[in-house]
């Protein structure tokens, strides 16, 4: 029995129950869609319409579906996954996506006025407006309440397209080959194909562990072991610099349990089906576990245990990543005081890339953390000191030396292009990386968008080609469209274009382009504020946006738009920013985001403030006081 806390009544169904404490509120929640009178129960309002349709004359409302309604959104609802009911619920929010409960009320009828018969008024007027929602994921990043996932990229795994594992696992199968040839030859691999059949979700135990099982040590198990005696190591030499002593390693026995061969398999899946979206640096279809650096290994291997339902090592990993941070970057440090460094030569250096790659990681990794502290390391210390190893490497200058159709199907001219587009990329990203700081956290850019005089990145569809067989057809496919400048020539154009009307252009630019230039006019934004003598006029720029904003649409009209994963489909609210702080630069001068005199912070609620701010002021911009 279920009784009600307020009258003692007793109902047999929980349902049941809930209908009655309605009637305790004192709210109508179902009004009658002819005559506009409100009921507390709906069924009371369903009799009540049938006879107010017969005396208007109208035809009654049409019955609703027998059985349990649905209660989530349109978005959970197609692809199965749970709904809090919000509006928007948490997962639209996060995702960035349009949040409706429209098939709901298929059953309600076609007269206009039909639309309040299950909302009364003061139930409509909590509806989140569209004005609300344009800012969904700033708003999410932003929230001081956020505790879990602030960049959704473990909600972005949720919608991640299925890989083929296939040459991943042949790699593992190769690299748990055992380093002594008797071993090998009296070992019996017959498990290694049902060890290797991982779904794509984690929530399966993979029960054998060939660290233990094997039989003898293999190349991976060695190079696990080596990254652990580094780790330690490099905790002990913390130690001094460390105020809290239980944040340090101290033997390998801690580490024992998550660096096994088993969770390799896990956690390298989950890492190309999560942060890789948010983060495309490191080319999967040729990615080989047992021959990559010590520090690249390390970053993927603790991404996929951080967005990892299997983990069992939850409370090991921020003291962890801490290490792991300071572990690599002391590399990066000690490469960048090098004097034979070689830039002509850098797509052949690969453990330099590597290590790019890994800083990188690590650093977005780290920046997802809810420690202020943790921040305003990597604002100040870790991204300046990976930002000047890449200029003296001059990958901020890289141009492909051949064209995606030069490929002739053969593995080792697609590996080629494949290297030279991992520097390109990693230039584009850790610019990216560079503008989501002074975005966020009003911190002077590193990097010019004049300076960043690369390629622009090839479209996710290239990038993503399983083999050199389907990199050559998909690269067919481009061959008609023109080449693409350079990305700081790309924003020139933008700038240079003071013609509000449609911009014609052969130019295939792609979500990823766009994110890229977006980001650019933002930090060209912030210096025209900060600084005396701006570079760009703020008319210029704000010319720019409108340029961009036409380029955007066109691109959005084309249907794989739809299918975008990671930041890229959250361009738009970087525009919708820009152009309201454009709008409102040189009328408001006391708004904390605005004010030209405050310095750089890692306190990301003067921007929550003021992204609550923009969206009232689009909705009702005459009615927000000035003062």
């Amino acid at each position: 029995m279920f009784r009600c806390a307020q009258c003692d009544k007793s109902y047999q169904r929980k349902a049941h129950l809930q209908r009655h404490v309605v009637t305790h509120t004192g709210q109508a929640t179902t009004a009658c869609p002819f005559c506009r009178k409100y009921f507390l129960k709906p069924e009371v309002a369903r009799r009540h319409s049938k006879a107010c349709a017969a005396k208007h004359n109208k035809q009654p409302a049409p019955a609703a579906k027998p059985g349990r309604k649905r209660q989530s959104c349109d978005q959970c609802f197609s692809v199965k996954k749970a709904c809090d009911k919000g509006l928007p619920c948490s997962r639209c929010l996060s995702l960035g996506l349009q949040c409706k409960f429209e098939s709901q009320q298929a059953f309600s009828p076609t007269d206009s006025s039909s639309t309040d018969f299950s909302l009364p008024p003061s139930i409509q007027s909590s509806i989140t407006s569209k004005d609300d929602t344009q800012f969904s994921f700033l708003r999410h990043f932003t929230d001081p309440s956020v505790e879990k996932d602030r960049l959704a990229i473990g909600t972005t795994a949720e919608c991640s397209v299925p890989r083929n594992l296939e040459n991943l696992y042949s790699h593992l199968e190769d690299a748990l080959i055992p380093l002594d040839s008797m071993a090998a030859w009296f070992g019996d691999f017959s498990g290694l194909g049902s060890f290797f059949q991982l779904p794509l979700t984690t929530e399966s135990h993979i029960p054998t562990d060939f660290l233990s099982s094997g039989p003898g040590p293999t190349k991976l198990s060695g190079q696990l072991n080596e990254l652990m005696i580094e780790l330690v190591q490099t905790s002990k030499s913390m130690e001094i610099e460390c105020a809290d002593n239980t944040q340090l390693l101290y033997d390998t026995s801690q580490l024992a349990s998550l660096f096994t061969v088993s969770n390799i398999a896990i956690f390298v899946s989950v890492f190309f089906h999560s942060l890789h979206w948010h983060l495309p640096v490191v080319h999967f279809p040729t990615f080989d576990p047992g021959n990559v650096s010590n520090p690249l290994l390390l970053s993927i291997f603790l991404t996929g245990a951080a967005y990892s339902n299997s983990l069992d090592d939850a409370a090991l990993l921020p003291r962890l990543l801490d290490v792991a941070e300071e572990y690599i970057f002391r590399s990066v440090t000690s490469l960048s005081t090098q004097s034979t460094l070689q830039p002509h030569k850098i797509t052949s250096q690969h453990s330099t890339i590597q290590l790019i790659q890994a800083a990188l990681i690590i650093e977005m990794l780290q920046f997802g953390q809810e420690r202020v502290e943790i921040r305003r390391r990597i604002r100040i210390i870790r991204h300046p000191s990976l930002v000047s190893l890449m200029r003296c490497l001059g990958i901020f200058h890289l141009k492909r030396s051949m064209a995606p159709t030069s490929n002739n199907g053969e593995d080792g001219s697609w590996k080629l292009l494949v290297a030279e587009e991992v520097c390109i990329r990693l230039a584009s990203w850790v610019f990216l990386a560079d503008g989501f700081l002074t975005l966020c956290f009003r911190n002077r850019p590193s990097i010019s968008i004049f300076e960043l005089d690369c390629s622009f990145p090839w479209k996710t569809e290239l990038w993503e080609a399983e083999d050199a067989s389907t990199f050559n057809r998909i690269a067919t496919d481009y061959e008609a469209e023109l080449p693409l400048p350079s990305v700081r020539e790309a924003v020139r154009l933008l700038l240079d274009n003071p013609d509000p009307g449609p911009i014609p252009s052969r130019l295939s630019l792609s979500a990823e382009h766009l994110l890229i230039m977006i980001y650019a006019l933002n930090s060209l934004a912030f210096m025209a504020r900060v600084d005396f003598f701006g570079s760009v006029p703020l008319e210029k720029i704000r010319s720019a946006a409108n340029n961009w904003k036409q380029i955007w649409d066109s691109a959005c009209a084309n249907n794989e738009q739809k299918l975008l994963l990671g930041y890229p489909k959250h361009a738009k609210e970087l525009w919708l920013l820009l152009t309201v702080t454009l709008d409102i630069a040189s009328q408001r001068t006391n708004l904390p985001y605005l004010d030209s005199d405050s310095a750089a912070t890692d306190d990301l609620g003067k921007l929550n403030e003021f992204i609550k701010w923009c969206s009232r002021y689009m909705a009702t911009p005459s009615a927000l006081e000035m003062g």
